[in-house]
Parts: C-alpha cells; sequence; structure tokens
C-alpha cells in the first residue's frame, strides 16, 4: 500500500503536466511570440513615421518657386486645355499656327465606369496594365506650317518647356511637293507643312 501511493502520485503529476502546464505554457510561448511580432510591427511604424516627419521637413524647405517648377513639370492634373495652349503659345512665337488638334479625354467613361465598378467590388486588378501606373499620358496630334529654322526654334523651345514632354512621331512636306509622312500638299519656298504628335504626363 505504501509502495503505491508514490506511484499513483507520480501518475497523477504526469498527467497534470500534460494535461494542465504543457498547454499553459504552449499558450505562453504564442503570447510570446505574438509580442515579438507587435513590437516589430510597432518599431517598424515608428521608423516609417520618422522617415514621413524627414520627408515632410525636406518638402517644407524647398523654396516656393522651386516647388511651382516641380508642379509645373509634372502636376498632379492631366489639365488637358491648359497643355494645347501651351503648345499653341510656343509655337505662336514663331509664326507657326496650330491646327487641326487631335486628343482623346485622358479617362474615357467606360474606364470610369470600370474603376468605379472595381472599387466597389473590392478588385486591385485592372485589364489595362497602364492602371496600375503611379502616373497618367496624354497625347495630342496637331499640323503646323513653318520654316525649318521656325521649327527647330519651336522644338528646342518644346523640349526645354517645363512641363515634360514627349515628341512621339514628326512628318513633314517638302516645299517641292515629295511629300514625308502622311501629309501630301504641295507648299512653295521656305515653308514646310508639319504634322506632330506630343505626349506629356501627370501624377494620379
Amino acid at each position: 500500500m505504501k509502495s503505491f501511493i508514490p506511484i499513483l502520485l507520480l501518475v497523477i503529476s504526469v498527467g497534470l503536466f500534460f494535461v494542465v502546464v504543457e498547454p499553459l505554457r504552449r499558450s505562453v510561448s504564442d503570447l510570446g511570440g505574438g509580442i515579438s511580432a507587435y513590437n516589430l510591427a510597432l518599431s517598424n511604424s515608428t521608423f516609417l513615421q520618422k522617415t514621413e516627419d524627414g520627408l515632410l521637413e525636406a518638402y517644407k524647405n524647398i523654396k516656393k518657386e522651386d516647388k511651382d517648377r516641380l508642379e509645373h513639370f509634372l502636376p498632379n492634373t492631366v489639365d488637358n486645355i491648359k497643355f494645347i495652349l501651351e503648345v499653341e503659345r510656343i509655337a505662336n512665337q514663331y509664326g507657326m499656327p496650330i491646327k487641326n488638334i487631335k486628343f482623346e479625354s485622358p479617362v474615357s467613361a467606360s474606364g470610369q465606369k470600370a474603376q468605379a465598378d472595381s472599387a466597389k467590388s473590392g478588385l486591385v486588378i485592372s485589364s489595362d496594365p497602364k492602371a496600375s501606373l503611379p502616373y497618367g499620358n496624354f497625347s495630342i496630334e496637331f499640323d503646323t506650317e513653318g520654316s525649318y529654322s521656325s521649327f527647330l526654334l519651336f522644338m528646342k523651345d518644346l523640349e526645354h518647356n517645363l512641363r515634360l514632354v514627349n515628341v512621339k512621331k514628326v512628318s513633314f512636306t517638302v516645299p517641292n511637293g515629295k511629300s514625308s509622312g502622311n501629309s501630301s500638299s504641295s507648299l512653295s519656298g521656305d515653308q514646310y507643312s508639319y504634322s506632330l504628335s506630343v505626349e506629356t504626363y501627370w501624377l494620379k
């Protein structure tokens, strides 16, 4: 009988270990891992907050005229009419009238509907690969006329314009009527007819 009691106590102790102590130990271990993950997330959050504060401070120290130049170089709105007027203003400086302007709306009605449907459904994937880009693009096509020297000056000013502009296509008609590009009109003297396609960009 005396030898049975120690064995019984040993069996009870082993049972309590597996039934009570071990689950508690695992629970405490899991909580410790969760606390480590939360501490890491908090540390990352603090680092990101400091980085954001540093960037905001650096932005505040930028001069207003430099901010205006950056805004003009890559605006946060497409402002297509302003862009067209700007191209026309540069061309008019050299007596080169802008005509036959063609462009498409930066965001069509169907595109807006697709974006709205995606937002409602929670989808973040679009069939249009450009939809995921942080910037948008706006293209225009137009015709103009003038001397070759005036055209070079126009292109130079367009290149050095504050707003980012990419000339995608240029075609022209030579004075003797032998055309290069899409135009087939015959011109005389030192006047040429030009067809251009240019593109600008904006932040979404």
